[in-house]
């Protein structure tokens, strides 16, 4: 599951097989602080929105729940599309998606694009629960790769990331509730343990990442906050989406795939 930050050929295998794989040293721990610094800053404010009487739901939601977009972000100029683009080209992040999905050009949304902030002394509301990214995407694409990283040290003293070692079938089946748990927003895309251990047995990873490392996995793969009582620190992470102009559909009464998503291509850069 874990590779040094090389072969990317080898690491699309293992994520076409396998449904994720651990890369560490992914990034250069520096090249992460600016987007670190605007998240923390960026929270910082939304929080102080959602103390006012007039604060919006979204500012509530961030409070609680911990999430935000690149999009949300970049309309407050806290970052640019520019930078993702500059994070991503030359990576090993960048040849992994150009040897998982066959040189097809490469895009992002930033939209789909985003962070999340768990912080346990402020709200467990920010736990995910087991679910696949698949339920809430894009219907004009059809396979995305998520590249979840850590801005903190993560999976030892503060909540990580678990994955089922599968690829995963599409559509799995979730609990059968709607809106009625303290953790409402997700409650329509729950999926119960139980089933999961029924159809694939105990195959669940919840790896110690460093700043740098990333974990990579595709959109069916189920998944959830792992956090345990020792984990009482609080982390940041981002999650950079990534999708192949090959996998795309026209979707009647949605735009072009082209109107609304950044390209990645090196070429096309200004």
């Amino acid at each position: 599951m874990e590779f040094a930050a090389a072969e990317p050929e080898k690491i699309a295998a293992e994520i076409r097989r396998t449904g994720s794989a651990v890369v560490r040293g992914a990034w250069r721990p520096e090249s992460l602080t600016p987007f670190r610094t605007a998240i923390a800053n960026y929270v910082q404010v939304r929080r102080a929105r959602a103390r006012t009487a007039d604060a919006r739901p979204l500012d509530r939601m961030l409070d609680t729940h911990g999430a935000g977009t690149a999009r949300m972000m970049a309309n407050e100029r806290y970052w640019t599309d520019e930078d993702f683009k500059n994070l991503f080209v030359g990576s090993i992040y960048s040849r992994i998606c150009a040897a998982y999905f066959d040189g097809s050009e490469l895009r992002m949304s930033m939209d789909r694009n985003g962070f999340r902030i768990h912080d346990p002394a402020v709200s467990e509301k920010s736990f995910i629960p087991y679910h696949q990214d698949s339920y809430t995407q894009d219907h004009r694409v059809k396979s995305v790769l998520n590249c979840w990283t850590p801005l903190d040290p993560a999976g030892v003293d503060a909540p990580g990331l678990e994955v089922v070692r599968n690829p995963c079938r599409p559509d799995f089946p979730r609990k059968e509730w709607g809106l009625a748990s303290a953790n409402a927003a997700y409650d329509r895309i729950t999926i119960e343990r139980e089933r999961i251990v029924a159809e694939y047995g105990e195959c669940f990873a919840a790896p110690a990442l460093a700043v740098g490392d990333c974990l990579i996995f595709s959109e069916h793969v189920i998944h959830r906050t792992y956090v345990t009582p020792g984990m009482t620190k609080p982390r940041i992470n981002l999650e950079f989406r990534v999708f192949a102009r090959n996998v795309c559909v026209a979707v009647p009464g949605l735009p072009p795939i082209e109107a609304d998503t950044v390209s990645l291509s090196e070429e096309q850069r200004p």
